[in-house]
């Protein structure tokens, strides 16, 4: 008997034919409309044998001679011809466009099923429905793709040139505003503004510093590497760079100005590295050999006043080194001095943003100006001197600082609950306490004409970009939530992921969704600590 795709076969010299149709296909890929598009062309109809003497004697003449069956594919070969070119004449009628159209596509089945006619009269087989067609011109469908991206992005222009127009008006406004009153901040000025127009003008500045200030590379820790990320590529590119294992894994990364050089310095577990960005791979070692913990240096700044280096680590307490002697450290002020229970052996002390797996130590270490620097312990301010006098501030709140930022003119202290404490350089009194966001993961500072804007990732939602001297809230937005670190720079928004397997990048003035991300954890194989600018 015949298999299902043959049509009949031969046994003991006799024709047994298949009772059911079977269903041939044919393709014709290289056919040219009238306008010189091409068509493909795909055709498919069932073939019956007609069960009659004659017409069996006719199938085995032309089919069967010299086989044993005849199946689909062997039909298909039988007709291609006849088909082929009437498939080619009747495309040469009509434009492509036309053909795509339906009622065109049924007078092109009418033609085929009349051109297969004779074919199938001279070898006892008959077409049967149902026919099917389906054309298409690749070339057609580009060119209409084309059009309707220059139609859309005629619109986008037209959109972007009158946003353009009205962002350039605002940003003038802005600007003469700021002329007229110097003593202002950017933030008091951009108060002057109309509220419904302050969010077109921060985005209108954000993106006028990108272009007009210097790029700065981001730079990440995690496990033995020094990581630099590219971020302005597409995709970002990445550059690991080992540092010598002498000081345990890398906890920290700070850019800072050094004798008017600029320089990163990499907190680790017993120490520090000081590594030029140009040549990362001659890292210095300020190693503290006292230290037994499994905790780091969370942050390490330049203490130009004494010319010194000076850092925070949860066991080790504010520990300083000359900038001359890499031997070990010159002073040390330990936790007993700073009224902080030792923290157990258990906890864990991961990125600089980190507020989870809370130790007991100081965090947070920032210079102050005058000689002086502050720190925090829980939700304690504590300042120290160039002669390593600690005095401690009013407290502003219970909750736990989360951040230190240094403004132009103030310190600005962000707890976890979501208050931001304005403090004077010079008096180190209160300015103003506001709550500005729900709980706390991480916080940072974004570069703002001079000063900052602050960014507060939360638990639950996006990173939050609020003004001190304003009251303009922006978000950056991503599937991402309880963010552990974030940095900004004139063109880019950093954060590290709660997991701490991926850093989210977006452009300072396009918050509505990431720009990359960069999965971090796969390629260093370790978590990652931390991320800064510089």
């Amino acid at each position: 008997m015949p298999q299902a795709n043959q049509i009949a076969t031969l046994e003991n010299r006799q024709v047994i034919i298949n009772p059911s149709p079977v269903r041939v296909h044919w393709t014709f890929a290289d056919l040219l409309a009238r306008d010189g598009f091409d068509l493909r062309c795909d055709f498919t109809c069932s073939i019956r044998a007609i069960p009659d003497a004659t017409e069996k004697r006719m199938l085995e003449e032309v089919l069967l001679h010299g086989r044993a069956s005849v199946s689909d594919t062997e039909l298909a070969e039988h007709f291609k011809a006849a088909l082929r070119t009437e498939a080619a004449t009747m495309a040469d009628t009509r434009d492509a466009g036309e053909w795509l159209g339906e009622e065109q596509k049924q007078r092109l089945i009418e033609a085929l099923r009349r051109a297969a006619t004779p074919v199938a009269f001279s070898c006892g087989v008959e077409l049967l429905p149902p026919f099917e067609l389906q054309l298409e011109s690749r070339g057609f469908q580009q060119q209409r793709l084309r059009a309707m991206q220059q139609a859309m992005a005629e619109q986008r222009v037209a959109g972007q040139v009158e946003h353009f127009q009205r962002a350039s008006e605002l940003l003038k406004r802005f600007q003469t505003l700021r002329q007229a009153a110097p003593d202002l901040s950017a933030g008091d000025v951009l108060e002057q503004i109309s509220p419904a127009d302050r969010g077109s003008v921060l985005q209108t500045v954000l993106l006028a510093s990108a272009k007009q200030e210097d790029a700065k590379d981001l730079w990440a820790v995690a496990g033995p590497y020094l990581v630099k990320v590219d971020g302005r590529s597409t995709p970002p590119k990445t550059e690991l760079t080992p540092l010598p294992p002498t000081l345990g894994p890398l906890r920290s990364v700070q850019a800072a100005m050094v004798q008017d050089e600029r320089v990163l310095l990499v907190g680790a577990r017993s120490g520090f590295f000081l590594v030029r960005p140009d040549r990362p791979s001659e890292a210095q070692a300020y190693p503290d050999p006292g230290i037994e913990s499994s905790l780091g240096f969370s942050r390490v700044i330049y203490w130009s006043q004494r010319d010194a280096f000076c850092a925070c680590h949860g066991d080790a307490g504010i520990v300083c080194w000359s900038r001359m002697n890499t031997e070990g450290p010159i002073s040390a002020i330990r936790l007993d001095r700073l009224q902080v229970p030792r923290p157990s052996a258990a906890s864990a002390n991961v990125g600089s943003g980190s507020l989870s797996n809370r130790v007991a130590g100081p965090r947070n270490l920032q210079p102050l100006g005058d000689g002086w620097l502050i720190f925090s312990v829980g939700n304690r301010l504590l300042l120290l001197d160039e002669l390593e006098d600690v005095a401690e501030l009013k407290s502003d709140t219970d909750s736990e600082v989360a951040a230190i930022v240094p403004d132009d003119r103030r310190i600005l202290v962000v707890h976890e609950d979501g208050t931001v404490c304005a403090k004077d350089r010079v008096t180190h009194e209160t300015l103003c306490e506001e709550r500005r966001s729900g709980r706390v993961t991480a916080a940072g500072a974004l570069p703002w004409l001079g000063g900052v804007r602050l960014l507060l990732a939360s638990e639950d939602g996006p990173v939050q970009c609020v003004g001190v001297d304003d009251g303009l809230v922006t978000q950056y937005a991503s599937a991402h939530r309880g963010l552990r670190v974030v940095s900004g720079s004139a063109d880019l928004v950093a954060a590290v992921s709660a997991d701490r397997q991926r850093v989210i990048l977006w452009h300072t003035w396009e918050g509505r969704q990431p720009l990359a991300e960069v999965y971090l954890g796969g390629l260093a194989k370790h978590r990652v600590a931390d991320v800064d600018f510089g």
